[in-house]
């Protein structure tokens, strides 16, 4: 078994963590059992060597995802200049939830920027609606914590937002649901 399916075993396979991670059903269930999976994905965060996240971060979209949210539950701000950098240079994909976690935990203003930059170059762009909600949301938590509005202009009507709701195929695509799911996630990783 090479190294890589050795982490991919490790890390993003137990209880189909990698799957959970996708959605919120986690969040939605018995919340002793959300707290189990926080303080497993906090554990093995913590316990992850680097070498081990920079080899998930190397990985495919499954492997750099849970990276991310490995790196969230752990506090693993080591590892923030490089996920802002990915998510600023468009080369998040799949991992962009994961990320918007990551800074909507670390909550700095250095996060609300990029965060608000991505979703600047991207609310125009249709091949990137699946995780520009998760950036909203990670957006207002950090504005939330900060005390300062960021999403302004993205917000305003017939702005940004509002024309990419109009055009969007999700159920909800109100601002504040995707904040609340966010920062269900945030409560969660500060619970463990």
């Amino acid at each position: 078994m090479s190294g890589r399916d050795d982490l991919f075993r490790r890390y993003c396979l137990p209880g189909n963590r990698y799957k959970k991670l996708l959605s919120v059903n986690v969040l939605s269930g018995d919340r002793e059992q959300a707290l189990r999976f926080g303080r497993a994905m906090a554990d093995d965060g913590r316990r992850a060597s680097m070498a081990e996240l920079e080899g998930l971060l190397a990985g495919d979209w499954r492997e750099v995802s849970t990276a991310c949210w490995l790196i969230g539950f752990a506090q693993r701000w080591e590892f923030r200049p490089e996920l802002s950098r990915r998510l600023l240079a468009g080369e998040a994909g799949r991992a962009s939830k994961g990320i918007a976690f990551v800074l909507a935990r670390s909550g700095e203003a250095a996060d609300a920027e990029v965060l608000a930059h991505r979703l600047a170059a991207d609310l125009g762009d249709p091949a990137h609606r699946s995780y520009q909600p998760w950036l909203l949301g990670a957006l207002l938590v950090v504005e939330e914590r900060l005390g300062r509005m960021v999403s302004g202009g993205l917000l305003a009507p017939e702005g940004p937002w509002e024309r990419w709701a109009e055009a969007s195929t999700l159920g909800s695509s109100g601002p504040a649901r995707w904040a609340g799911l966010v920062r269900q996630w945030v409560e969660l990783a500060e619970a463990v």
